[in-house]
């Protein structure tokens, strides 16, 4: 009787795991930058110098207390615009605002250097349809309904 050996080699799954692998580079710094952006527009604007202190500023302000009530605060960020040059941050933000009375739309331009903020501008969009231009406590000229026939 003789005994024959019989040899197996073991499946390879090189080509899977290979491409498996290339799939993962792509596909990983994709999942984190989005990853990022779903935390940053549900929770990271909470902690963004800029919003925080423009957040205080339209707080104090009267003439966003006329239009939003008390208890201003943050709902999300609908958009914005950094950059970042030279320890200099600037922004461009358009955040949803909400107090008592209602909600807004507050379009802020500012920077950020040496730990003081510069305010550009910022407007509000009430929950009447009306602008308000909160750094000259002007209601915009245009399209409002207080304004319109």
């Amino acid at each position: 009787m003789s005994m024959m050996q019989e040899t197996r080699s073991p499946r390879s799954h090189g080509c899977f795991w290979g491409c498996l692998a290339i799939l993962a580079v792509f596909l990983l710094p994709v999942a984190l930058a989005a990853g990022y952006g779903a935390w940053f527009w549900h929770e990271g604007f909470r902690r963004d110098p800029v919003l925080r202190a423009v957040t205080n500023l339209v707080r104090s302000d009267g003439m966003a207390e006329q239009v939003l009530g008390k208890n201003i605060h943050i709902e999300g960020v609908e958009g914005s615009a950094l950059s970042y040059v030279w320890g200099q941050e600037s922004g461009a933000y358009v955040v949803l605002l909400a107090g008592s009375k209602g909600e807004g739309r507050l379009h802020v331009t500012a920077d950020e250097k040496g730990g003081h903020l510069n305010v550009q501008s910022m407007t509000l969009d009430g929950p009447d349809g009306a602008h308000y231009d909160l750094l000259h406590h002007t209601l915009q000229p245009g399209d409002n309904p207080t304004t319109s026939i």
